[in-house]
């Protein structure tokens, strides 16, 4: 018993919108970069998101080559990306 508490203590999985608050991004931001490690709960469409592998995907700097005089740490989502289509024209970018 106390064995498993300890396992779901350094196993932390987190719902979408946790994870979102933990990364402080929305929901659908979370939905749309595929890059973001995530788990599909069998027969079902919700996604889990393990605390551990959200940590070591920021400090990736999401597989991007990072300068070695920079001292500063680059995270993912503080990077430009494409636009993001939208079924509205006048949003398109």
């Amino acid at each position: 018993m106390n064995q498993e508490r300890q396992t779901s203590a350094t196993l932390e999985i987190m719902t979408l919108a946790e994870a979102a608050v933990y990364l402080r991004v929305s929901k659908s931001t979370l939905y749309q970069r595929k890059d973001i490690p995530r788990h599909r709960m069998p027969g079902s469409r919700e996604v889990r998101f393990l605390k551990d592998e959200l940590i070591a995907w920021l400090k990736s700097g999401d597989g991007e080559a990072q300068s070695a005089d920079s001292s500063e740490l680059v995270f993912p989502l503080d990077t430009a990306h494409t636009t993001v289509y939208h079924r509205n024209p006048k949003y398109r970018g």
